[in-house]
């Protein structure tokens, strides 16, 4: 998959987070990649900081998007507003956690 550099960072990122210290983002995130070899499944856990390939079971944010929409939000070459504005990232579930943590990133 293209968007792997970007899943990496994303794991090097929740990996620092201190349990022990304050943090801005307690949710659940469950990312439906699509790629062109199917769609990646992918779980983003910040209540227990853990990141991985699956399916979370009562995931609080649902955000589903294209590999390219994906590093190009990784790589912060659109932001997070302007790519769901423009529909290249959808989501569903709690929008004040996906804001949250779109605010973080």
């Amino acid at each position: 998959m293209k968007c792997d550099a970007v899943i990496e960072k994303i794991k090097a990122r929740v990996t620092g987070i201190d349990a022990n210290g304050p943090r801005k983002v307690l949710g659940v995130f469950q990312l439906n990649i699509e790629a062109a070899d199917g769609v990646h499944e992918l779980v983003v856990d910040l209540k227990d900081l853990k990141v991985y390939d699956g399916k979370a079971a009562g995931a609080d944010v649902v955000i589903n998007l294209k590999d390219e929409d994906f590093i190009a939000v990784g790589t912060k070459a659109i932001s997070v507003h302007d790519a769901v504005g423009q529909g290249k990232v959808k989501m569903s579930g709690d929008e004040a956690l996906f804001q949250a943590l779109v605010d973080a990133i």
